[in-house]
């Protein structure tokens, strides 16, 4: 592995020269169009340094952590790879990241500086080491129909009211995609009561805190009361099409979809940020992917060059444009101010910025990927099979703080 060199990173300037014959190879989460996103970067980079070449390959998020695991056991494969967030700290924990942190911190200090600050906060160690930063964002959105909603509904009695009054009417009110009936459709509501999953220090959960139970009762009744489809992917669009549905929640991915897919809801859709909660807050959840250099890497210096070039506004905005191109909707997690490059009309684009703003990723706490599936069953026991939601959420706690103390340091 390179030695740092002082005077560079103290400069912010990673290389002062690229070696020759040098090659970078990268593996990027998702199917054949993640490889095409990332291209321009890699055109920018070959152009300005002719000598360095590329392998550039898609690996299905299904298979990525496993895979990603093997390269660090041979210690051969990728140089840099994009991941899920758990991915920064669970795969930097097993030493198989670069801490670009300690290793690189005037880069570290430039993305933060515009990055997306609840992707930096999940990605980000409790010791304050970081494996990866940012790379694309996705967040949850209220969508609604404009010819049967007068205005959307602004906070959790307009949401509830709304869906009085178009069930009374003969429509089925609200469906939810993203996280349907599940922690992360429960995740908002949750943050929007006031909670937090664990303590600041992450030394306890505290999801069954007040604000917990009062944010599970509220979700629940979407499905109890409110009758929302439960299955695990419902066809939001679809149902906003037909006008079975007023409302929807899902991912700003529907913002290009619904446009390029759904002609006959033009002109009669819109979208707006997550209802206000009692803790007087409009979070969302929101989820991503990251980019991060492998350990066992012989080129770091020239691969932390190419991420530092990759957050350049010439080469994000070429990686939007380049998702446009493909029809799809790629928002630089690490370049927050560039969303507005986005194929995107202004009157949403206006309201997609701001539930960025108001929007925060999973917690970074030790053992919480190995906790999902207990708050996802604490959260299912109460709509499905009417517990208590107090002692639902006790349990999940319970697993939680179990898995504090076998995975925390």
């Amino acid at each position: 592995m390179r030695h740092l060199i002082p005077t560079a990173l103290t400069t912010g300037l990673l290389l002062c020269s690229v070696a020759s014959a040098e090659k970078l190879t990268i593996w990027v989460v998702g199917d054949e169009t993640s490889p095409k996103i990332i291209q321009p970067a890699v055109d920018l980079y070959r152009a300005a340094h002719p000598d360095v070449t590329f392998e550039v390959r898609a690996v299905p998020g299904d298979q990525a952590f496993t895979k990603y695991l093997a390269a660090l056991a041979s210690r051969s494969g990728p140089d840099i790879i994009t991941g899920y967030l758990s991915y920064g700290i669970e795969i930097g924990k097993k030493g198989g990241l670069i801490n670009l942190k300690q290793k690189y911190p005037a880069l570290v200090a430039s993305v933060a500086k515009t990055a997306n600050k609840g992707i930096m906060n999940a990605i980000t160690s409790i010791d304050g080491s970081l494996y990866a930063l940012p790379y694309d964002v996705t967040v949850q959105l209220l969508y609604y129909r404009t010819d049967l909603v007068k205005s959307p509904p602004a906070t959790w009695s307009d949401l509830t009211a709304t869906m009085d009054k178009l069930r009374a009417s003969g429509n089925k009110g609200m469906i939810q995609q993203w996280g349907n009936a599940g922690w992360v459709g429960y995740f908002p509501y949750f943050k929007q009561a006031g909670g937090s999953l664990y303590d600041a220090k992450c030394t306890q959960a505290t999801i069954n805190s007040a604000a917990g139970v009062t944010a599970l009762n509220y979700y629940a009744q979407f499905y109890t009361k409110y009758k929302a489809p439960t299955d695990g992917w419902p066809d939001m669009e679809q149902g906003l099409e037909n006008g079975d549905y007023a409302l929807g929640m899902t991912g700003n991915w529907s913002l290009q979809s619904i446009r390029t897919g759904r002609p006959k809801l033009a002109g009669k859709w819109g979208i707006a940020a997550m209802p206000k909660g009692p803790a007087g807050n409009t979070t969302a959840f929101e989820g991503g992917s990251l980019i991060g250099i492998m350990s066992y890497t012989k080129v770091p210096d020239l691969a932390a060059d190419f991420i530092k070039q990759m957050y350049t506004t010439r080469t994000t905005v070429a990686m939007i444009k380049a998702a446009n191109d493909l029809g799809a909707l790629w928002l630089p997690a690490g370049r927050q101010d560039l969303v507005r490059q986005a194929n995107v009309p202004a009157s949403l684009k206006t309201v997609l910025m701001k539930q960025l703003d108001a929007s925060a990723g999973p917690p970074n706490c030790p053992g919480w990927e190995q906790s999902g599936d207990s708050v996802q069953k604490a959260i299912q026991q109460v709509i499905f099979n009417g517990q208590d939601a107090k002692a639902a959420l006790d349990d999940a706690a319970k697993t939680m703080n179990a898995n504090l103390s076998k995975y925390g340091n």
